[in-house]
């Protein structure tokens, strides 16, 4: 049972509960031997021990002996006692009635404290496991404000100082109106400087009408935490004090936890972008230099030797240019490819159409590359409109083919194949060159990474990831599997989402 708000409230009951036992006992005095009625004495002072505390239980010891000897002593009504044996008595009752009610008391205090302790173990799980489910600064605080005005039975806020400092050299508080009175400004700063409570019932800045508890990280203090109760005496008691100081050191702990999550966050995506500049780096210097050296091995004979060479050995120079040239343009596309990816700034617009616009319009641009090899595209006629980036598609189709040109001997065959599979589009592009070695379907997808038995002498290993890269921001997926009889099969999936359009174009319709 809770502690009296008011002591003489508790007093005055105990003596009315030693005054009903006296009566209970009276009309039986009679039939009632002596220890009959210390007995209930006894558990009158327990009793008394149990619901209102040591104190009462004192005075009940006391007016117990007392109404015991004048009521059922002889002789009764008076003070006097003629059997000196019962002083024994009125000594062994008055040490049990003290033991009793010390025993008592600490059985209550005890599982005051159990219920202080479980109370408080509840309020902060509860808030655990909400901080568990948020992720961004302003959340949390937020969450903990919520918890602990409700730690507090009142109001509550949280200040975060951050890195600005007001003019004066003191911390720049938000504008609250628990911050408006200048002794809670005084308690707050002093908490926050010192790293200890300030405010309502401490020894510091006791004046203030809130509570200042400090947010204490392990390395810094973060701000403080302001509670005002709202009773009626204006007061907070220590177990709520307790379970405010708890619930405040778990939300500068959560904090720091996001604080370090974004710091190692952000180094990581540092090393990881200065881990692909070095490796861009390396890749043009390495990549970039054999198609330079054929440029400027064709330019210089064509420059110095014009005059001298055959007609078709100039035709063959000038083509060797070109396909250079365009061989370095579509690196370099490649690696801009990539780093938009990487920084997430690929952007999609999509819009329904049909897949073989971007599938034809790849093979006209790779018609010289993929002169070597027969190409079968094999499209239903009931396939589906798509919501594609036409242009980024486009890409995916040139990649996965140059691919295939690259990983396959001249002569092989590349398959183009497409299908509904429910709410999607399945697009195939398949060789029947060496395949994936088994065990690398997963790292071929990665940053310049090259398959077994590829011309490492061209491209850097990047086109792969930016079909994987443009798949996902399509909503997609791609893997490659083994082909039947050999080679590779990469497919990619198109989501058709959204409503499809009313009906096809009308330059569509009629052709």
């Amino acid at each position: 049972m809770a502690e009296e708000p008011y002591p003489e409230l508790a007093y005055l009951k105990a003596a009315g509960i030693v005054a009903l036992t006296t009566a209970v006992c009276l009309p039986m005095r009679p039939y009632l031997q002596v220890t009959d009625v210390a007995m209930l004495y006894l558990l009158a002072v327990v009793a008394v021990a149990s619901w209102y505390g040591r104190g009462a239980a004192v005075l009940t010891s006391a007016a117990s002996i007392a109404a015991f000897d004048f009521v059922f002593i002889p002789p009764y009504y008076t003070f006097n006692v003629h059997n000196a044996a019962y002083f024994l008595t009125f000594g062994v009752m008055l040490a049990v009635a003290l033991l009793m009610s010390r025993l008592t008391d600490q059985v209550r205090s005890q599982a005051e404290e159990a219920r202080e302790r479980e109370q408080r173990m509840a309020a902060l799980y509860a808030m655990d496991r909400e901080l568990a489910d948020v992720q961004g600064r302003d959340e949390q605080v937020a969450l903990a404000t919520r918890h602990l005005a409700r730690a507090a039975e009142g109001s509550a806020v949280v200040a975060l100082v951050g890195d600005g400092e007001a003019a004066d050299g003191g911390a720049n508080w938000p504008a609250h109106d628990l911050f408006d009175a200048i002794d809670v400004r005084l308690a707050a700063e002093w908490a926050y400087g010192k790293g200890e409570p300030a405010g309502m019932g401490t020894t510091h800045c006791s004046e203030a009408e809130a509570l200042v508890v400090p947010l204490r990280a392990s390395t810094r203090r973060l701000g403080v935490v302001v509670v005002r109760p709202e009773q009626a005496d204006g007061a907070i008691d220590p177990a709520r004090r307790r379970t405010v100081e708890a619930l405040a050191d778990q939300a500068a702990a959560a904090l720091e936890r996001a604080h370090w999550a974004e710091r190692h966050e952000q180094a990581r995506l540092e090393v990881e972008a200065e881990r692909l500049r070095t490796a861009i780096l390396s890749s043009l210097s390495h990549d970039l230099r054999t198609p330079l050296g054929s440029i400027e091995g064709a330019a210089s004979s064509l420059l110095h030797d014009a005059e001298t060479l055959p007609d078709e050995v100039r035709r063959d120079l000038a083509e060797t240019i070109l396909e250079e040239s365009r061989r370095m343009t579509r690196l370099v596309a490649n690696l801009l490819d990539m780093v938009r990816v990487e920084t997430g700034g690929l952007a999609v617009r999509k819009d329904w159409q049909p897949l073989e616009e971007a599938l034809g319009v790849a093979l006209l641009r790779l018609e010289d590359r993929l002169k070597a090899h027969a190409v079968d595209v094999r499209l239903p006629g009931d396939l589906p409109l798509v919501p594609i980036d036409e242009l980024l598609v486009e890409q995916v189709f040139i990649n996965l083919l140059e691919n295939a040109a690259k990983h396959t001997r001249p002569g092989s065959n590349v398959t183009v194949s497409a299908w509904q599979d429910g709410p999607a589009v399945v697009v195939e592009v398949a060789d029947n060159g060496q395949g994936v070695p088994k065990g690398a379907e997963e790292i071929v997808f990665q940053k310049f990474q090259r398959a077994q038995g590829a011309d490492h002498s061209t491209g850097a290993g990047l086109g792969l990831t930016i079909c994987r890269g443009i798949v996902a921001a399509h909503g997609g997926r791609i893997w490659v599997e083994p082909r039947e009889g050999g080679g590779a099969a990469f497919r990619f999936t198109l989501p058709l989402d959204g409503p499809p359009p009313a009906a096809l174009p009308s330059d569509l319709s009629e052709s």
